[in-house]
């Protein structure tokens, strides 16, 4: 089938494009929007169900491969784009699609996890930015699933997916009300070993942590919780976790951006276990 050519802004079918700046409707609705001709494709390459694509006639050339006997694909002039979408129409090119159910563990962990193993724990990460990098960086250094608090930003937000590449399409992530029980879980049911990121002299510095297991215990999977990013960790998290790990720095640093911090910390664990 071709490409579909619309051109009357109100045609119900860019309903799922409409007013994108003043809104995020796509949380209760259960659709996301991704956005940018690399995050439609990978959202094309995932499992996630595409409902249709919107490309302006002068990026169409972007997505001429696309199978479009798959979707459907509507071309719309830019000046169309620009009063559907509430802002400029520059990327040219939106995809809508649905969301899934969280997965269960069981999906996404190995009856045995090996002591390579490692997820992300964020219970109250608010910004979309430091989100979206984030999931790029659990992608790229093999983190088996990323836990969201209630406190988190909506992790398929249009923002965070831009932010995120597409990333996020190929990452199990959980956000939940409630992060014990999943926690538990991994604690009870896999031995996972849980460590908390934190801004105190008194934890184990980054380059001294026993990733490959303490001689007084075996290598185990791992859980890394990262804070907030104004006010870190709460207490209860902390007081959660195993061991507390801080990266050391010089004196008139006090403190990084939590998805630079958190780059740090992955490549020093995958360097360490061979994620």
């Amino acid at each position: 089938m071709p490409f579909i050519s619309l051109t009357d802004l109100n045609d119900p079918r860019l309903d799922p494009y409409r007013n994108l700046k003043l809104t995020n409707q796509t949380r209760t609705t259960g659709h996301l929007i991704a956005e940018g001709h690399r995050v439609v494709r990978r959202l094309v390459d995932s499992d996630f169900a595409v409902e249709s694509i919107v490309v302006s006639e002068r990026r169409k050339h972007t997505i001429d491969d696309i199978d479009s006997d798959r979707y459907q694909i509507f071309v719309i002039p830019e000046e169309v784009g620009t009063q559907l979408v509430g802002f400029e129409f520059h990327a040219g090119v939106l995809a809508a699609g649905k969301r899934r159910e969280p997965p269960s563990i069981s999906e996404w962990l190995p009856r045995n996890a090996t002591a390579s193993e490692l997820v992300v724990v964020c219970p109250r990460i608010t910004d979309p930015d430091n989100l979206g990098t984030l999931m790029r960086l659990c992608v790229g250094f093999g983190v088996r699933a990323l836990l969201l608090g209630p406190g988190s930003t909506d992790p398929y937000s249009r923002r965070v997916l831009r932010v995120s590449m597409g990333h996020a399409f190929f990452l199990p992530i959980i956000q939940t009300d409630d992060l014990s029980p999943h926690l538990i879980a991994l604690r009870e049911r896999h031995g996972f070993r849980f460590l908390a990121t934190v801004l105190d002299e008194t934890a184990t510095p980054l380059d001294q942590f026993p990733f490959g297991g303490a001689s007084d215990r075996a290598p185990t999977p791992m859980g890394l919780f990262l804070g907030n990013e104004a006010d870190g960790l709460d207490p209860e998290w902390v007081d959660f976790c195993h061991d507390r790990v801080t990266i050391p720095m010089g004196p008139q640093a006090d403190s990084l951006n939590v998805s630079v911090a958190a780059g740090i910390f992955l490549h020093w664990f995958r360097g360490r276990s061979g994620v």
